[in-house]
């Protein structure tokens, strides 16, 4: 049965690169998105694929019958399928380190168990076909290439959008027990059409009956009882979850398991530091065009569509999921129905490119922790002088350095002035920053200023908007400055967080 061997090592491919995609997500999840993560699970995996590849040919050699011994194989390796995935998100309830462990030897065996098919399939494919060796085994590369390379991209790009983390789990865990089925049909079982049949049900069973609770105890896990979960938005793009803090204060938002805010816009309540968004109306009181970065719970939106003289506001944001989220709370519900906002779901830099001709008078990027994974598409030099290309005369940019002292000599190094704003970096090339009287008559329309404590608070954050000193940065880092390129990355990796911290084994 050639065919069959072609089919069993394109399924073997399909299902065992869609498995490292449902693992890249709950590790790039688990770790909050830090930039080891990929390179983690992918050398782990690896590494299973060659153990099991030498166990496999094992097999071959032994003179039994390959279809039912890759049936025995598969059978293992759905339930390990469904079981494993509950072992690490329960072994992080221990604790990080306890976490990684698990999730390293899961993943270790997740790989090990599939590819040790791959030989069979090998073997099948090729000894059937005497005297045409070379051509047959290509074939079985092939098809296992194929296999391969459709299995991420439908899982990525179709199951993950359609199907919670703990489904598509679920459901490869089902779609490997009905390969075992049908392996066990080419190697003349009786019982293969009911074994395929009550296999596809079990799998069906299960993705429908089980609750979703699996990403909930994940979070609540590394939370250790802090907060406590309200709700998930999943889908390709990646996870996003709600947490309620139990004091009455507002509920807080988390992109990829980071933390991305809360839904605030009071600007004396502050708790998600709003603060430093009203307060941009004292260097661009009122700006016409308006461009948003990352619109998350969209408070930052909300905030900036109450400036006044706001002619149009543009909101990028890569995941649609985020609406989903602003929709439920009537603090930030009004952005999504405001004809001046036009909200774009798409990768910021390539919006921009697309649309050469925008210009802007105020660009706020709600820029995530300078550790993680692709945040120097949105900090580095490269980006920045893209941006500039988009900024009228006199225009502002306002982001988060998250802490980065690289993030300030970076804007420097592309705009005539850069101020600090708390951890706000605040550049442009005509920045003034007026006296205090002027900036609480800017902020008259967005605040009561008639207020004492409004104005006692407008004095305390004035306080932390100050020029950006090189000097005294570099001393506070303990090191000389760097720009942030698209090639060297420095905040993810050269002053991210170190690897051994992120997996948990130091503190």
């Amino acid at each position: 049965m050639i065919g069959a061997a072609h089919i069993l090592s394109f399924l073997m491919g399909f299902l065992s690169l869609s498995q490292e995609i449902l693992w890249v997500r709950m590790a790039s999840f688990s770790y909050a998105g830090a930039p080891q993560a990929f390179g983690i699970i992918l050398a782990i995996y690896l590494l299973g694929i060659a153990l099991g590849a030498n166990w496999g040919k094992r097999y071959c050699a032994s003179g039994g019958n390959l279809y039912a011994i890759a049936a025995g194989v598969l059978l293992f390796a759905a339930v390990m399928d469904m079981a494993m995935p509950w072992l690490v998100v329960y072994s992080f309830g221990g604790s990080t380190a306890s976490g990684t462990n698990m999730m390293m030897v899961c993943v270790l065996l997740t790989a090990a168990l599939k590819s040790i098919v791959f030989p069979l399939a090998h073997h099948l494919g090729s000894s059937a076909s005497a005297g045409t060796v070379g051509s047959s085994v290509s074939r079985v590369y092939f098809a296992n290439i194929a296999g391969s390379t459709l299995g991420p991209l439908v899982t990525g790009f179709v199951i993950l959008q359609y199907c919670t983390l703990q489904q598509s789990f679920a459901l490869l865990a089902g779609a490997t027990l009905m390969t075992a089925a049908f392996c066990w049909l080419a190697a003349g079982g009786r019982l293969a059409f009911p074994a395929l049949a009550g296999s596809a049900g079990l799998a069906a069973g299960f993705i429908v009956a089980v609750p979703p609770v699996m990403l909930s105890t994940l979070i609540n896990n590394h939370q250790q009882g802090a907060l406590s979960f309200k709700e998930a938005v999943e889908n390709r793009y990646g996870i996003i979850h709600l947490m309620h803090t139990g004091s009455g204060r507002p509920d807080i938002v988390y992109g990829g398991n980071a933390y991305d805010g809360r839904i605030n816009t009071d600007y004396m309540e502050d708790s998600n530091l709003i603060s430093r968004v009203y307060m941009l109306a004292a260097v661009k009181p009122q700006p016409k065009r308006v461009l948003v970065l990352g619109m998350s719970g969209g408070s930052w939106t909300r905030v900036l569509q109450s400036f006044p003289g706001v002619e149009h506001i543009d909101v990028l944001e890569i995941n649609p999921g985020y609406a989903d989220i602003v929709r439920e709370y009537e603090a930030v519900r009004p952005i999504l129905n405001d004809p001046r906002i036009a909200m774009h779901f798409d990768d910021g830099r390539r919006w921009l490119k697309r649309h050469p001709q925008e210009r802007y008078d105020l660009v706020v990027m709600n820029t995530t922790f300078h550790f993680r994974a692709y945040i120097t598409m949105l900090l580095s030099q490269d980006f920045l002088q893209v941006m500039r290309q988009h900024m009228l005369p006199g225009a502002v940019l306002a982001f988060n350095s998250t802490g980065s002292e690289d993030a300030y000599k970076t804007a420097s190094s592309v705009f005539g002035q850069v101020y600090r704003l708390r951890n706000f970096v605040v550049a442009g090339d005509a920045l003034a920053l007026p006296e205090e009287a002027e900036i609480v008559r800017r902020l008259g329309p967005l605040i009561d200023v008639s207020q004492a404590d409004v104005l006692a608070k407008i004095h305390a954050d004035l306080a932390y908007f100050t020029a950006f000193d090189e000097a005294q940065a570099a001393q506070a880092a303990g090191r000389p400055l760097e720009i942030i390129t698209d090639q060297n990355m420095v905040t993810e990796y050269k002053y991210g967080a170190p690897l051994l911290r992120t997996l948990g084994w130091v503190q």
